[in-house]
């Protein structure tokens, strides 16, 4: 079902972010894994994080500056009024990504380590729909993220 207020050509773009942020997630954590090798994971995810905030910073000052570029996120630019310590928490949920998965990834190989992240979002996903968003969880929700509960598992354990 479309949302009326997106074009249908601008909700087939947004289908493809997700997938250009599962290519990233593993691009990230095996090259971090390799550059870990060569300078130590502290060292190359160190870099990698001075390199998301230079990045962070260049999109926030484009999208402060033309603000109709992307108006979502240009909304309330500036303004930091109830903060609160739970803004902290994605920012450290990062963290533990990208020291997570060169570790994992260097362990258990990136198809274990990808699909036991996946099944981990799945699960965590359907809880957040149903408890942030009120979106039901429905059967089809369900079985598809015990099918992937199955494969990661059958992956680690046969793998």
């Amino acid at each position: 079902m479309r949302c009326s207020r997106y074009p249908a050509r601008r909700m087939r773009f947004i289908s493809l972010v997700p997938m250009l942020c599962g290519l990233a997630v593993v691009a990230q954590a095996g090259l971090n894994r390799r550059f870990g090798g060569q300078w130590g994971l502290m060292s190359a995810v160190l870099l990698n994080m001075v390199v998301a905030t230079v990045a962070t910073f260049a999109v926030y000052f484009v999208v402060r500056t033309v603000p109709g570029l992307w108006p979502e996120a240009a909304a309330g630019q500036g303004r930091l009024s109830g903060f609160t310590p739970w803004h902290l928490l994605p920012g450290l949920c990062g963290v533990v990504i990208v020291l997570g998965m060169p570790l994992a990834m260097s362990r258990l190989g990136a198809v274990q380590s990808v699909l036991l992240l996946m099944a981990a979002q799945l699960l965590t996903s359907l809880v957040w729909d149903a408890m942030v968003e009120g979106r039901p969880v429905t059967f089809p929700r369900v079985l598809g993220s015990g099918l992937a509960f199955i494969g990661a598992t059958i992956a680690v354990w046969k793998g």
